[in-house]
């Protein structure tokens, strides 16, 4: 189940609905006649499903350090006290 690079490109311009619209269609068609590119594209799509999981779970984390960090530093005092005089009125 060797890939090639042109067949790699092919599949990533699919996922990622790159491309003329030509060659979208014609790869559908290839979808349909050949299991083995069905397959591998069907696993390139749940590689990038939980790679995109990965990146917003990581972004959460990041901006819920950055919130605590400002809700508790002592640096941060003067901000958020005008934070909260804003959503107060």
């Amino acid at each position: 189940m060797k890939t090639s690079w042109n067949e790699m490109q092919a599949i990533e311009s699919y996922v990622l609905t790159a491309g003329k619209p030509e060659d979208r269609v014609l790869f559908q068609a290839r979808l349909l006649l050949e299991p083995e590119l069905r397959e591998k594209t069907y696993w390139q799509q749940e590689t990038y499903a939980v790679a995109n999981e990965y990146g917003r779970l990581r972004l959460k984390e990041d901006i819920e350090q950055i919130a605590n960090e400002i809700a508790m530093s002592k640096k941060y005092a003067s901000f958020r006290q005008k934070i909260l005089g804003i959503f107060s009125k």
